[in-house]
């Protein structure tokens, strides 16, 4: 790897969080340039001259700009470090991949996706809240369930099937100091739990975030 990496980034997002997790468990030095928050939604400016749309996280690498967290992931598998691993040559495993990839957003989604529109609005309702982390709980019983006999979702090591999972869980278990980042976050942190009964869960995610060094 010879040209610099440059990561455009909105911290708090977990998408965001997502591709430093990668970097991280690759090995893979970059600089990273937040977005700045001088107004609604930030300035987007760069974002979209680089990119030709909106939304983080962006990665430069050289003369290369890729935006989409799934397709930076699988940018740096291909092009710039392979090895550790984050995917797999098994066809079979690689679906399954896939399908713990589109579980985070499909099935976490309603539930976070309510919970921002509340921190972006007036804050919502406790029924909304509440229906919310019904919905979240019940979600992160299919994880505990499926961490009962091993510590990762897919191939019996960490991939793109646990970024992508433990990224947008980890709303749920934000410490005090991450949750200083921005008022999103503290938001979720105090508007969204874990709850009992899932502490496989927990240790899963933590150890996933801490590849974000």
């Amino acid at each position: 790897m010879s040209a610099e990496i440059t990561l455009h980034e909105l911290p708090a997002s977990p998408n965001n969080l997502k591709v430093r997790m990668a970097l991280g468990f690759k090995g893979i030095e970059y600089t990273r340039k937040p977005l700045a928050m001088g107004i609604p939604f930030g300035d987007r400016s760069e974002i979209i001259g680089l990119s030709g749309q909106p939304r983080t996280p962006v990665l430069q690498h050289g003369e290369t700009v890729i935006f989409d967290s799934n397709g930076i992931v699988r940018y740096l598998e291909a092009n710039v470090k392979r090895e550790p691993s984050l995917f797999t040559t098994d066809y079979a495993e690689f679906g399954e991949l896939e399908a713990w990839e589109q579980f985070g957003r499909g099935r976490f989604g309603p539930s976070i996706g309510a919970l921002f529109g509340m921190a972006m609005a007036d804050g919502g309702t406790p029924e909304g809240v509440s229906q919310a982390n019904e919905n979240f709980y019940e979600v992160t019983g299919e994880l505990e369930e499926r961490l009962e006999d091993r510590d990762f979702l897919v191939c019996g090591r960490t991939t793109n099937a646990d970024l992508a999972v433990a990224s947008l869980a980890n709303l749920a278990t934000l410490t005090d100091e991450a949750a200083k980042q921005s008022p999103l976050l503290e938001f979720f942190k105090q508007h969204l739990h874990l709850g009992a009964r899932r502490e496989r869960t927990r240790a899963w995610i933590e150890r996933h975030v801490a590849l974000d060094a």
